[in-house]
């Protein structure tokens, strides 16, 4: 998931909570899956190169209009599996119910079994006996489960649930089965200590060492029958499971609560618009009369920062502190079970935690490297932090009339304040100069001038001749292009639906770039998902908040990572094989540009006027990287420290008396959390990011990432003082030549070296653009 996230220390908003990413899965390879043109762009009819790839003879069709039925249909005739680059999500929106999903799936699964098992008895000790062998089959299962995981996260349902909750069991035993098969491992080992080694390029050497690496993790290493190796499995099994439930129970708990508020005199300080939209909540979620308050971010994130009402904003911040913590959603008993079960399968591989088993494929390699930057980045940013909170408080007390000390339901309302009284002006009004068409071409446009990338949507038109279907008539696809050839292509759904779409922002593969057998290649396609609020009336445009612009370059950043890829191995290509700490670099690097001045003016306009921001808000904006940065530091540094802490010491409690989850967190908390937490904090218990995402033992990530993010950037700010454009363009080419093109075909650390011309990240460049270096 490259899914769930830390945000970058850049504004108040970001102290209210982490970012949703793309999901890791269980499954090998590829089976992890990390705006609009102007409109005289978009012709009514298929470009000649869409019109092309539709025509060409390797791709007969990209969606069948064959009739599907559960009692007749051969799984290779389902909408999961007939599809080349656009899954028809129109038949697979109906073809998801259990009665027709699960038998699919079945027989999917036991023709990918027997195929396997065929296939096992063929392995060769060279690089296409083993790993091409096995890449149509690998590649086919994970597209028609990815399918059923993308639609659960954008189109929830009972019956989709039900669907996964059948069949993701059987996913996990036939991940098992190929990744713990002795005959490919051996083949593998062989051909390391061949002559045909030396005949592999580097890209296909890293692909069988980290194979070599994932098969030992999966437990190749156990005898077959052994009692270590049934309980192994056992435990992946329901590891999957739990993270299911966990995530599930964080959906429904979020859905589960509202506050409908009918006195508009206790809503003082929210703005005409921000009441409108809760209005439209109320009525979207069953209320005929009053405003409504749910926990879903577009809607809690405003309440909290705008209403000056004190006791409403504790008792809906004491609601979100304690989602999914009770009765039947109680994610309590969850977690301990997954962090006892991680445990002991690291223990069974010869890990003393689950921590070491998590860094040992990270660019960190060990807690030790992680825990070293986050204490250096917390001794850099705690003084800062302090003074923040000092002034917050004397603001608070002088000018709103708050108690003090602050407690936790005032910070962000305070924030928002102190920060318009900087400023001069609010979230909302800013808003208004964000419309999302402006917003994306602005996007695009830098894609374009800075990196040489073009993007540009289908029209509707486009979409019918060419049978693209989607999950939501919102849904928006995208060509991108370069040098007149397309590369790539890709979805965006951008609107919140708090209903069926689940929160946070992410980027996930659709397809990935892979050369075939018979010379053809699949284009990579991507997923970009976001939930900023949808359009208030049909004649106005969706009006983003400043932290929604950066989610979507951030999430952009993703894409173009996937989507540029000149790696043409499915296993390296893409954001596949990327170390999980530096997949995160591509994203954060796009969030800068949201704070150069010449792009902001780009991005912006009234919604109404067109009239450009004005140069005071411009500046504004570009100070706002720098505001309460040392305790938005520290809000990221707590998620990191208390993940590595839960991941490497913790030891789940047997009874009540002993040390509980919560425990450690509020311990943790006395350094990293300068406004007192309350006792009865359960955010834990909607942590998806290390409990059903792929961040556990990895949330530093987030960090690790953006040191490398800032330093790149760096490179363009020297280019920018050493030469102007052409010097941007010069180092937009070579940034796009290694860190966009190279995927994880390359070890991280020798693609840095490649675009920085040195070995080692600068950190001072990340304190230098959150205003910390200095303090």
């Amino acid at each position: 998931m490259y899914r769930s996230t830390a945000r970058t220390a850049r504004s108040a908003s970001r102290l209210l909570q982490p970012r949703q990413t793309a999901n890791a899965r269980t499954l090998p390879r590829r089976f992890v899956t990390l705006g609009r043109r102007a409109p005289q762009s978009v012709t009514p009819t298929a470009t000649p190169q869409l019109q092309h790839l539709v025509t060409r003879a390797t791709l007969t069709s990209l969606r069948t209009m064959a009739t599907v039925t559960s009692e007749t249909t051969s799984y290779k005739q389902s909408a999961f599996v007939q599809w080349k680059l656009f899954p028809d999500f129109e038949r697979l929106l109906e073809e998801c119910k259990p009665e027709q999903a699960v038998p699919i799936f079945e027989q999917l699964l036991d023709a990918a079994r027997e195929e396997f098992l065929t296939l096992e008895k063929q392995f060769q000790p060279t690089y296409e006996g083993t790993i091409g062998k096995l890449s149509e089959l690998e590649d086919e299962i994970s597209r028609a489960y990815s399918l059923l995981s993308h639609l659960n996260g954008v189109k929830n349902s009972p019956e989709l649930r039900e669907t996964l909750e059948k069949i993701q069991p059987q996913f996990v035993k036939l991940s098992l089965l190929m990744n713990q098969s002795a005959p490919k491992y051996n083949a593998l080992e062989t051909l390391k200590n061949s002559e045909e080694w030396t005949k592999l390029d580097k890209v296909q050497q890293r692909i069988v060492d980290k194979t070599l690496r994932s098969m030992k993790n999966a437990g190749i290493g156990f005898p077959e029958n052994s009692v270590e190796k049934k309980r192994f499995n056992e435990i992946s099994e329901r590891l999957s499971q739990l993270s299911m439930t966990f995530s599930n129970n964080v959906l429904d708990a979020t859905k589960g609560y509202k506050r409908v508020v009918t006195d508009r005199a206790e809503l003082e300080g929210c703005s005409d618009t921000l009441l409108e939209t809760l209005k439209k909540n109320g009525e979207q979620n069953g209320e005929k009369e009053g405003y409504c308050i749910t926990l879903d971010f577009p809607i809690y994130g405003p309440f909290m920062m705008n209403c000056s009402n004190r006791a409403l904003r504790e008792e809906v911040y004491r609601a979100n502190i304690t989602k999914a913590s009770e009765g039947a959603m109680n994610n309590e008993p969850v977690i301990n079970e997954i962090l006892e079960l991680r445990r002991e399968k690291a223990n069974l591989l010869g890990y003393n935690s689950h921590a070491d088993l998590s860094l040992s494929v990270k660019m960190a390699e060990n807690v030790a490297s992680a825990q070293n930057l986050l204490d250096r980045l917390y001794d850099a940013s705690i003084g800062s932090a302090q003074k923040e909170l000092e002034k917050l408080t004397r603001f608070a007390t002088d000018k709103l009339n708050q108690p003090a000390p602050l407690a936790p339901w005032d910070t962000s309302y305070v924030s928002e304040q102190y920060r318009k009284s900087l400023f001069k002006y609010d979230e909302e009004t800013i808003s208004q100069y964000f419309a999302f068409p402006k917003v994306l071409q602005g996007l695009f446009d830098v894609a374009n001038e800075v990196l040489g990338i073009q993007v540009r949507e289908l029209s509707l038109a486009e979409l019918e001749t060419n049978k693209i279907t989607r999950w939501h008539k919102d849904v928006k696809v995208f060509e991108v292009s370069e040098n007149g050839q397309i590369k790539a292509y890709f979805y965006g759904d951008f609107y919140s639906r708090p209903s069926e779409k689940r929160s946070g922002a992410w980027m996930d593969a659709v397809t990935t770039r892979y050369k075939h057998l018979d010379g053809h290649v699949t284009l990579p396609v991507a997923y970009l998902i976001c939930n900023q609020p949808p359009p208030q009336s049909q004649d106005e445009p969706s009006l983003m908040k400043f932290r929604d612009v950066e989610t979507l370059f951030h999430e952009f950043g993703h894409c173009l990572q996937h989507m540029m890829t000149r790696v043409e191995y499915p296993d390296a290509s893409g954001i596949n094989g990327i170390e999980w700490d530096f997949v995160e670099v591509a994203s954060q690097f796009m969030e800068n540009f949201c704070s150069e001045p010449e792009w902001l003016a780009r991005l912006s306009g009234h919604y109404k006027s067109g009239e450009p921001m004005p140069a005071d808000m411009v500046d504004a904006l570009v100070k706002g990287r720098e505001f309460l940065s040392g305790m938005a530091m520290l809000r990221q540094l707590h998620f990191a420290k208390v993940d590595l802490a839960l991941h490497s010491s913790f030891t789940p409690p047997k009874s009540s008396s002993d040390t509980s989850v919560f425990d450690v967190d509020a311990e943790i908390a006395k350094d990293t959390t300068l406004v007192p937490r309350l006792p009865e904090d359960r955010f834990l218990c909607s942590f998806a990011h290390i409990f059903a995402g792929g961040y556990s033992a990895g949330y530093f990530s987030y960090k690790w990432s953006e040191t490398y993010s800032a330093d790149a950037y760096a490179a363009f700010e020297e280019a920018a003082q050493q030469g102007g454009k052409p010097a941007i363009s010069q180092i937009g080419k070579l940034y796009r030549d290694t860190v966009l093109a190279l995927g994880g075909g390359t070890p991280p650390n020798e693609v840095w070296k490649m675009f920085r011309g040195r070995g080692n990240v600068d950190v001072s460049a990340l304190l230098r653009h959150s205003g910390l270096l200095s303090q």
